[in-house]
């Protein structure tokens, strides 16, 4: 085999058609890219310009609206509430009310508990006996555990007694003074103590239900005794004027967050 034959079967035979569909495909994938690129850059003014408009005019927008707010808005309180926060005249209106909230909660509660005093007493039950000497006669000492309680009655509570003050930005409300309840005994809390008994006094004492009432009777009026003495009830008072405080407060804030509230006594 000679040299040029060796050349003829490296080379390989050029194929023309092959050629044409390899630089087709190329272009065609060209093209595609070209597309999407100038279709990107074909829309970059479109967009520019919506960002420029929304900037320039949605502030401008939001001007008028507020322009509108001020001009309708007028000085004149809403009749039949307590306090207008905002009037706009027809296009609406943001007030507050109290007297709905306060009194609403009164008629609920009724009485507010805002004192409790723990009180003891004793009494003592004789049983003399033959002619009243000492030797034949029998104590027994009865121990009193009651409880005062102090409270205000809310339910009283009228349109009256709430006070609006809109330039000090306060509300007052007069309530009852603290109320002492009956001083309550509790029957499992009363404790008797071993009677005593002279030489020559046997068996228990004999007392009837009406003398033991009596004693628990005396024991009561001991405790209320101590009680004015202590002058409780102005403690009570203070308290009361607390807790009225405690509850109402909140309320307060909740209709009108600037307003404070401040409780006096009728």
């Amino acid at each position: 085999m000679d040299e040029n034959n060796e050349v003829k079967e490296e080379k390989k035979e050029f194929n023309e058609e092959e050629f044409l569909k390899k630089v087709e495909k190329a272009a065609s994938k060209g093209v595609g890219k070209a597309g999407i690129k100038n279709g990107l850059l074909s829309t970059l003014p479109t967009i520019a310009l919506v960002a420029l408009l929304a900037f320039l005019i949605v502030p401008k927008i939001n001007s008028l609206s507020d322009g509108l707010h001020h001009l309708f808005k007028v000085d004149a309180p809403v009749e039949d509430h307590d306090l207008t926060l905002e009037n706009y005249g027809f296009l609406g209106h943001t007030v507050a009310d109290f007297e709905e909230a306060i009194l609403g909660d009164s008629e609920k509660l009724k009485k507010l508990e805002v004192y409790k005093q723990e009180l003891s007493d004793v009494g003592t039950i004789t049983d003399t006996g033959l002619f009243n000497l000492g030797m034949f006669t029998k104590n027994q000492v009865i121990t009193y555990y009651g409880t005062a309680v102090y409270t205000v009655d809310l339910s009283k509570l009228t349109k009256s007694d709430i006070v609006f003050n809109e330039e000090e930005k306060m509300i007052t409300l007069k309530i009852p003074h603290a109320k002492q309840e009956e001083i309550n005994i509790p029957e499992d809390k009363i404790q008797f103590s071993d009677p005593e008994r002279g030489l020559l006094a046997f068996g228990d004492i004999k007392a009837t239900p009406e003398q033991i009432m009596e004693v628990q009777a005396g024991a009561r009026q001991k405790m209320q005794d101590k009680l004015d003495a202590d002058n409780v009830l102005e403690t009570a008072d203070r308290f009361a004027k607390l807790a009225v405080w405690e509850m109402y407060s909140p309320i307060v804030k909740g209709v009108a967050k600037d307003f404070s509230l401040e409780v006096e006594f009728k």
